[in-house]
């Protein structure tokens, strides 16, 4: 994937920057370093919550990039986030270190909020964009995204291991998160086990 000549657009769960008396400011963290000095350069920007909940925040700028704030709702937070993504799909991907829940609910939610997301970048990305989608909150963004924009060259990122098999069959949802990943023109995983356990 061309970063250097393509405007660069990133989704993950939440945005690089927090609110503080001052307004805002980039958050720690190593992808956060890592990103903003790319989409500062390409004119790039940001999709991701705001962390608070509820209440529409308009986009704004931080350190000369572009922030894109998707709102979500205490039902939102409650089911996505922390129902789907922490208590179905994080325990799953960490080798079933706990019992997982399996809810309809939440996957309906899980998949209205990547729906959410993948519209934002869809409307935000200029024409041939790459846009880098990053974790296991974002499973279904590349899928819908390559359907909405087919010029823009899409890739996922996963910050936490990938199940092996085993793992993954006990999902009920395993063949739509795996067809949301094959939208991406590339996957990438923190190791090579996690592209193994992929394939």
């Amino acid at each position: 994937m061309d970063n250097g000549t393509r405007p660069l657009i990133v989704a993950a769960n939440r945005l690089p920057v927090r609110w503080t008396d001052e307004g805002w400011e980039t958050s720690p963290g190593g992808l956060v370093r890592a990103l903003i000095p790319l989409l500062r350069e390409s004119g790039g920007t940001w999709v991701g919550w705001n962390g608070t909940v509820g209440g529409h925040v308009d986009p704004f700028e931080v350190e000369g990039v572009s922030m894109h704030p998707i709102a979500l709702d205490a039902d939102d937070v409650s089911r996505y986030y922390e129902g789907f993504a922490n208590n179905t799909l994080w325990p799953l991907y960490h080798d079933a270190i706990r019992d997982s829940i399996f809810d309809g609910a939440h996957w309906q939610r899980y998949r209205d909020v990547n729906e959410r997301f993948a519209v934002t970048l869809a409307n935000v990305a200029p024409n041939n964009a790459v846009v880098w989608v990053h974790d296991y909150h974002l499973q279904l963004v590349p899928g819908i995204l390559r359907r909405l924009r087919p010029d823009v060259a899409i890739g996922w990122f996963n910050h936490i291991p990938f199940p092996p098999l085993e793992l993954f069959q006990r999902l009920p949802w395993r063949s739509e998160i795996i067809e949301g990943l094959l939208g991406a023109d590339l996957v990438g995983f923190q190791r090579d086990l996690g592209a193994r356990n992929f394939v």
